[in-house]
């Protein structure tokens, strides 16, 4: 049986945080950001866990020594842990009171001894692959042809990075799922695919497929992005409803179409072609996405009560101008804009939902009345505080990711469409911190290739998710993960 590799052609450019609480009477609360933290064996990071409760004064009580509370303040509580010397990943909580209420967040470490960092590429994957939230599986599939049987062969792969064990569920014809791409997958290995008809078909590791129905007042659904397993949200969006895409949230596989703002960004009129949900927090509460009116794609988000707003609003401007047309010389009316735009892709947000990242962009009329000049750089914006960090000494560059600590990754050189480089900046105090190459040796001790670039770090910093361009037979890309594994 001879069989020919298909090999993908293109790719578009490019967590442990559970929103919980307890409470036990109307006036005592407690919530926290975070109900899971896990720390690595020797050399831990310090977690912050953001904390809302009622009283002020609360409480917060380890359940053994190793784990320490470095600070607390009224609205945060910061965890580290000593190093982790047994043979055995090992377990504990924090217990945190406030009056009559308690939550409980539960604390992991692993034992470093019997972990490694691994490099992985997904050279053979179709269309790239996806990483699971929290970098538990990558998903992705491939295609071969099969001369016994004239036609296209599919197999879907999912790998668990803990142990690089690879599921390869049972293949077949492309006349049965047709797989595009990948588009999101879950902690719990299920992998959903785009189909080239325009379904969504997901794949568990037990083999069984289920095609997801329409959505309720639109039609064909696209699943982006998932939260945690816990939070049982997906959110993504459907072709036709109101508008021509409609973004859409899944909460344990009910779908729930989501608000656009009032108004269109650039005209303000009503919307036509509308908008997609691209990726939420692991828990699910904030979702972002972007218009597709026209050619723009600003960003937009949604809070834990589905409320829709404009991504750093504070910086969305409008401004009116008479554009000369060179053929006629005569003039016409146009509106210029200014705001923070996304993409296509997933992982803009911090797994806490806190911060999006993006590209701040300014249009302006050129002296000669013709051309629009634009000028961009990254930005990240902080949903908790309302508040716009940007970097113009990035010129042309985005935001591609974030963690929970405010570290933000920049894609350079993103207004031309292929980024050249990833960077690491401290958000707040505007620190760079060098190429995530160097972060990656530094922190994992795994030296990747100089091309290699950031779209995702898990929110324990354990797993790091990307994209190269050393792909061979003419690939413009390759995924790749660097993970820790059992040895």
């Amino acid at each position: 049986m001879k069989k020919l590799f298909l090999k993908k052609a293109a790719l578009l450019l490019p967590l442990l945080a559970i929103l919980g609480g307890c409470t036990t009477s109307e006036e005592d609360y407690i919530k926290v950001n975070m109900t899971t933290c896990s720390f690595r064996g020797l050399d831990a990071s310090p977690v912050t866990i953001q904390v809302n409760a009622e009283p002020k004064q609360w409480k917060a009580e380890v359940s053994g020594t190793w784990i320490k509370i470095v600070e607390q303040t009224e609205t945060t509580l910061v965890l580290n842990v000593d190093d982790n010397t047994d043979t055995e990943e090992r377990t504990g909580e924090v217990t945190l009171t406030a009056g009559e209420a308690m939550q409980t967040i539960r604390v992991v470490q692993i034992a470093e001894h019997v972990l490694q960092s691994s490099y992985r590429t997904y050279d053979d994957y179709t269309m790239g692959a996806v990483v699971s939230p929290n970098g538990r599986y990558v998903g992705g599939f491939t295609a071969q042809w099969d001369s016994d049987v004239q036609a296209i062969v599919m197999q879907v792969n999912i790998v668990d990075l803990r142990n690089d064990k690879v599921h390869l569920l049972t293949p077949f014809s492309s006349s049965l799922y047709n797989l595009y791409d990948p588009c999101a997958i879950t902690d719990n290995g299920d992998v959903f695919f785009h189909c080239e008809d325009g379904r969504i078909v997901m794949f568990n590791l037990s083999d069984d497929a289920v095609v997801l129905n329409d959505v309720p007042g639109a039609k064909k659904p696209w699943i982006s992005q998932v939260g945690s397993d816990e939070s049982g949200v997906w959110v993504g969006w459907a072709a036709g409803g109101k508008t021509v895409y409609t973004p859409v949230k899944w909460t344990n596989g009910e779908a729930k179409i989501l608000p656009l703002p009032e108004k269109t960004f650039r005209e303000n009129k009503d919307w036509l072609q509308g908008g997609m949900a691209r990726g939420c927090s692991h828990d699910g509460k904030i979702v972002y996405g972007t218009t597709w009116e026209g050619l723009d794609s600003f960003l937009m988000w949604w809070d834990e009560n589905d409320n829709v707003r404009w991504v750093s609003e504070d910086l969305h401007q409008v401004t009116r101008v008479q554009i000369l047309d060179p053929n006629s010389q005569t003039y016409f009316d146009a509106n210029l804009v200014s705001g923070v735009k996304g993409s296509s892709n997933s992982h803009n947000i911090s797994p806490s939902g806190r911060w999006i990242a993006g590209m701040y962009c300014i249009e302006k009329l050129s002296e000669n009345k013709i051309d629009i000049e634009i000028t961009s750089c990254p930005a990240f914006y902080d949903t908790v505080n309302d508040k716009t960090y940007t970097f113009p000494e990035y010129h042309d560059a985005c935001g591609m990711t974030v963690t929970d600590d405010g570290i933000g990754i920049i894609g350079l050189n993103a207004a031309t469409g292929i980024i050249t480089g990833t960077y690491m900046i401290d958000i707040e105090n505007g620190t760079d911190l060098g190429s995530t190459t160097s972060w990656i040796m530094n922190t994992l001790g795994i030296s990747v290739p100089a091309d290699s670039y950031v779209q995702y770090i898990t929110p324990d910093k354990q797993v790091v998710f990307g994209y190269d361009l050393n792909g061979q037979g003419g690939e413009a890309m390759r995924m790749w993960t660097v993970a820790p594994k059992l040895k």
